[in-house]
């Protein structure tokens, strides 16, 4: 079971809520309000959206949806739930729009057949999905949704320092202050000023690499380097921070005009 928490301080006026371990990562927010009693409720029902995202798609859960969908998925047509659809329709369109360099298959996304209803099936032997590198920013774009419909003007939400919003400001800055530091000295390579933005950040470190995989070439990218997305927009930071790694200068060139305001850097560790 997840160790969760949360602290309200008065003085400050502000609330933090954490996850130990939720979607493989910690998940850490600061709500700034007045009332600890709003903070609260916010938070119980930040916690139950990720807890039921977890239950969704952790593909090591035998019990999840998707764990379940990839045992099953064939060409006979299997029904999902609406909004495992829905993640599906967007995978597919980021696909599309990264020159299939976003791929949850790892194999050939053009092989899931969606039929009305909430149906898919594949012709395609073992093909199942991971959503490891979209959950985050999928998760973040939802729950930026209810920090703003509960009228919280100023919040900093944090999965495991990779994937993080800025929400107005900090309570003694005009902006919140993100430092990204090089995995393998830990050395500064940047600092970002995020204001209503996104930051989300992929890499190879010394102790995790081989993990980013070229869904064309089924060759993993164990260089020294790291990238950054900056954007509006939660989902489109994560799953361009991952393509980033893998595209080439002329596929990022491409790429970055089906995206609307987005920053991306590559540093070379």
């Amino acid at each position: 079971m997840s160790e969760v928490q949360s602290t309200y301080y008065e003085s400050e006026s502000m609330f933090h809520g954490f996850i130990n371990h939720i979607m493989g990562t910690r998940f850490d927010i600061l709500l700034i309000h007045t009332d600890p009693t709003l903070a609260d409720k916010l938070w119980s029902a930040i916690v139950n959206e990720l807890e039921c995202l977890e239950k969704m798609l952790n593909r090591f859960n035998p019990q999840s949806e998707v764990a379940l969908l990839n045992k099953h998925l064939s060409a006979n047509k299997t029904q999902i739930s609406p909004e495992l659809w829905s993640m599906l329709q967007l995978c597919r369109q980021y696909y599309e729009q990264t020159l299939h360099l976003f791929d949850i298959t790892l194999k050939d996304f053009s092989q899931v057949n969606f039929h009305s209803d909430c149906f898919i099936s594949s012709n395609h032997p073992d093909l199942s999905f991971d959503f490891g590198g979209f959950a985050k920013g999928y998760a973040l774009k939802k729950i930026r949704k209810m920090i703003v419909c509960a009228n919280v003007k100023d919040a900093f939400v944090d999965f495991g320092n990779s994937s993080i919003i800025g929400i107005g400001h900090h309570p003694y800055g005009d902006c919140w202050k993100v430092s990204f530091l090089n995995p393998y000295s830990q050395t500064l390579l940047r600092e970002f000023d995020l204001l209503n933005m996104a930051l989300s950040t992929s890499g190879n470190t010394r102790q995790y690499t081989g993990h980013i995989i070229n869904p064309l070439t089924g060759i993993y990218d164990e260089q020294r380097k790291a990238s950054t997305i900056v954007s509006e927009d939660p989902l489109d930071a994560e799953v361009l921070s991952t393509v980033w790694m893998i595209a080439n200068e002329q596929q990022r060139e491409q790429i970055s005009t089906n995206f609307n305001n987005i920053k991306g850097t590559i540093y070379t560790l």
